[in-house]
């Protein structure tokens, strides 16, 4: 991370085409091998600035992040063994030690502290997909910031990283043009089969690293002197990355570049009065492209259209391209709630890194339950720095916005202060100061990808290369081997950061292998010995929880087939028993590795009960305490309650199966499962009379809750008043299309009226998100061909799966779902008239996480 002196001195004189202008007489540099060394990491910058933005493996063994973090930690580690090599056969190094870069080695450290006191060492250290949020990201994005000084004074190289990534960059775009044109099928790599989904991450990622792109094309046109056909290039990459903020429509982010188009348009009018060096000479002729003024007015004008009326604009892009995706993340009101309840615990240290969704099921407020999001354990908050004061504590943020302060005033320092009249360095120190902001500005209101964060982390050391140039008081001389003693200090540091660099890669590989093989065996497991095999591979490359439980959900789902063997033999009774001991093991791993985590309880739950139905005594007692367990470290979440009432009516203690479910019911008004499960109590205990009447009044008081249709029609259906239930299923339908068990039990009572045809339709629908449903399958077939049916025996439990409007990704939670709620913020500005038509369904996305 440094540029030895000998070629400092060369170097100074330098231009842009690396040739030199008649230097002062001095000492040519003999040190071929040093010199080599240098070239070798200034390459390898080179590299890693094109790589970062288009990097993957195809097929995303692992994931996107992982890929990017994974490339970037191999290369930085590179420079670092040359740089150890290299200072081997130097007596000094002159370089440039920015305060940020200190400051942001005090928040990794500070982290790792965090994190060894965690009480959850592996996920805040390493994760199980090396997260943005983890120790390792967070040192993946100090070497990222540190590597870009070895080109320092040189011009030529500097210039070479900006070209890479301006290729790449512009190959992003063109990528991402070309598939919004032709489909999500083109060019996909078997990696991306969503529009939304792309090299440089998610969509708003995409959005982000477009508003970067209208940035540094301002910069450039305005500062290079380029031809007329490099202008026009630059500006046509500008507009089609403004085209792809329009259609992500990320409102955060309108505001940001509309505040850099206005500032910059304001520079444009006045630089040649406010701004001019001419002693007031209005008079003298600009030397502005015009070219640049249309294209900052464009900017400025479509911006404010998308501040002012985003949702209408956003609905009439989202028609046009059949695209609507809306990415949502706890509100800010939500996340300072979760600040307030960590720092009640520890204020200084938080809860750990990359524990946010740990914070979020012990803290949630209880009305998210009412919503969508009721089950989504969210990554993120609000954006990544508040998120950061949750995982970091008082001592993380600290430092976190010291390092922001210390970086805003050493640009205030390169660019406002400096004596230097070196157009390309100021070039340099603009364009990188400028990406920077916007990159860490959004970091306030977004949590971002991989990708952008290391882009981010790049453009920081790039600033700190241009501002060596222009500040050479910076610039400070280190003494390295002056004596034999500092030379084999030195040498025992060197040692140190070789080994130590090929032990960190290693370790991160092997992670990076395990995990690619779980994801494979995922894929390509045709039986669950074959699964098994392979998850117990990647767990012992790297031991993670989320391999055992994955184990511990195999052994579980082949136990509960073989408690459903109807005539099972003395081997299927050994193997029940053997499969349970082994489930039980498994799950008390995944606990030891994660005790913070609530679902290896879960697993033991699910066997105890198992057990419990094949009739082994202290079974059910056992389930019911492990599920105490999970609720403790969940409290929020009703489904455990609703479990418990399940085991509990299955001993046949309704009073008690009551209790519980109205305890989930409590903590979520609106829960379709418990609801049914009271109903079917109900039917049971002969007290469907009286439950109808109770019902209905609480339909008075909640008139636009669907379950409480739902609840009423079943319960009128069990006392033979089909039609008052088919007009309950129907309302139940019309307050929530997407009620799967609704139009379930509607159908089955459309069959008592005798009303095939109708029922057919409503199973149909049913049948598109539950395609492995048996029953479901065999009811349709049984119907289609004309046979007399009765209702099937439905027991305790909801007979079809309800459809999730949200899909959680490695960049967050895409929701279809509505968002009218405090507690959750959409990313995206959703469109007023936004509605995708159903041919383009494939195309519409939804995540979740907040956003990031």
């Amino acid at each position: 991370m440094f540029t030895p002196k000998a070629y400092q001195d060369r170097a100074a004189n330098v231009d842009l085409a690396g040739e030199h202008h008649a230097p002062a007489p001095q000492k040519k540099s003999s040190d071929k091998i040093s010199m080599t060394l240098l070239k070798v990491m200034r390459y390898a910058v080179v590299a890693l600035m094109f790589l970062v933005p288009i990097f993957f493996v195809p097929r995303l063994q692992a994931t996107l992040g992982f890929d990017k973090a994974l490339i970037t930690l191999g290369i930085s580690l590179l420079v670092v063994v040359l740089a150890s090599l290299s200072v081997l056969r130097l007596k000094k190094v002159s370089t440039v030690l920015p305060l940020p870069l200190a400051l942001f080695a005090g928040l990794t450290l500070s982290a790792l502290v965090s994190a060894l006191l965690s009480g959850d060492v592996s996920d805040g250290i390493r994760g199980s997909l090396f997260e943005v949020q983890t120790v390792g990201f967070m040192a993946v994005m100090l070497l990222s910031m540190a590597v870009p000084l070895v080109l320092q004074q040189s011009k030529k190289m500097s210039l070479t990283a900006l070209i890479a990534f301006a290729a790449a960059a512009g190959l992003v775009i063109l990528y991402n043009l070309l598939r919004l044109i032709f489909g999500a099928e083109f060019l996909s790599f078997a990696s991306f089969g969503t529009l939304t989904a792309s090299p440089i991450g998610g969509f708003n990622d995409l959005a982000v690293f477009s508003s970067v792109i209208v940035v540094l094309g301002l910069v450039t046109i305005l500062q290079l002197p380029l031809k007329k056909w490099m202008q026009w290039t630059v500006s046509g990459f500008v507009l089609v990355s403004l085209m792809f903020l329009m259609v992500v429509n990320f409102f955060s982010l309108w505001l940001i570049t509309g505040f850099f188009g206005l500032l910059f348009l304001i520079y444009l009018l006045t630089k040649d009065t406010l701004f001019s060096n001419d002693n007031g000479d209005v008079e003298a002729e600009s030397n502005t492209p015009p070219i640049l003024i249309f294209l900052t007015l464009i900017i400025c004008v479509v911006s404010a259209l998308f501040v002012i009326a985003g949702d209408y604009a956003g609905g009439q892009i989202s028609q046009m391209t059949n695209i609507n995706y809306i990415e949502v993340r706890p509100s800010m009101g939500a996340t300072i709630d979760m600040v307030k309840a960590v720092y009640q615990e520890d204020a200084f240290l938080g809860s750990g890194p990359n524990r946010f969704a740990d914070v979020w099921r012990e803290n949630k407020d209880i009305a998210i339950n009412e919503t969508a999001f009721w089950n989504v354990d969210f990554v993120t908050g609000y954006g990544l720095v508040p998120t950061m004061f949750v995982t970091l504590g008082l001592l993380g943020a600290l430092l976190l916005l010291a390092f922001h302060a210390s970086y805003l005033f050493l640009g205030y320092k390169m660019l406002l202060k400096t004596s230097s009249d070196d157009s390309f360095w100021y070039y340099v120190g603009t364009a990188s100061f400028t990406a920077t902001i916007v990159l860490w500005a959004i970091a306030y209101l977004y949590a971002p990808g991989a990708a952008v964060l290391i882009i981010t982390a790049l453009f920081t050391g790039l600033t700190f290369v241009a501002y060596q140039a222009l500040v050479p008081a910076a610039t400070k001389t280190i003494p390295l081997a002056n004596s034999r003693r500092q030379g084999f200090f030195l040498m025992a540091i060197s040692v140190i950061a070789v080994v130590g660099s090929v032990v960190v890669l290693f370790g991160v590989g092997k992670q990076y292998i395990a995990e690619a093989n779980f994801t494979e065996i995922g894929r390509t497991a045709t039986t669950i010995e074959e699964y098994e095999l392979g998850v117990q591979s990647s767990y012992q490359l790297f031991q993670d929880d989320k391999f055992v439980l994955a184990w511990a959900r195999a052994k579980t789902s082949y136990l509960l087939q073989l408690l459903g063997t109807p005539e099972p033999t003395e081997a299927d009774q050994q193997a029940f028993v053997t499969t349970a001991q082994q489930t039980i093991q498994l799950a008390q791993e995944a606990i030891r590795l994660d005790p913070t985590r609530p679902d290896g309880y879960a697993i033991l739950a699910d066997v105890y009960y198992a057990l419990a139905q094949a009739g082994i005594e202290g079974a059910q007692d056992q389930a019911l305490a492990v599920l105490q367990d999970a609720k403790w470290r969940d409290p929020m979440d009703p489904s455990y309650d609703l479990f418990s009432a399940y085991i509990t009516a299955q001993t046949g203690d309704t009073e008690g199966a009551r209790t519980n479910a109205q305890q989930a019911l409590s903590l979520k008004r609106n829960y379709g499962e418990a609801l049914f499960l009271l109903a079917q109590l109900d039917i049971q205990d002969g007290n469907v009379e009286g439950a109808i009447a109770t019902t209905q009044q609480l339909v008075t008081f909640e008139p636009n809750n669907p379950t409480r249709y739902y609840q009423l029609g079943i319960l009128l259906a069990a006392n033979q008043q089909f039609q008052q239930a088919v007009a309950a299923y129907q309302q139940a339908i019309r307050l929530d299309t997407n009620f799967a068990n609704a139009r379930y039990m509607l159908a089955l009572t459309l069959v008592e009226l005798g009303n095939i045809e109708q029922a057919l339709t409503e199973l149909r629908t049913v049948q598109e998100n539950n395609q492995e449903n048996a029953e479901l399958a065999d009811l349709i077939a049984r119907l289609e061909a004309g046979e007399d049916i009765t209702s099937p025996e439905l027991g305790l439990e909801t007979p079809v799966s309800e459809t999730d409007p949200n899909e959680t990704t490695e960049d967050g939670v895409v929701t279809s779902a509505d968002t009218d709620s405090d507690l959750v913020s959409p990313v995206n500005t959703p469109g007023a008239s936004s509605e995708a038509p159903a041919e383009a369904e494939s195309n519409t996305e939804t995540t979740e996480e907040p956003a990031q």
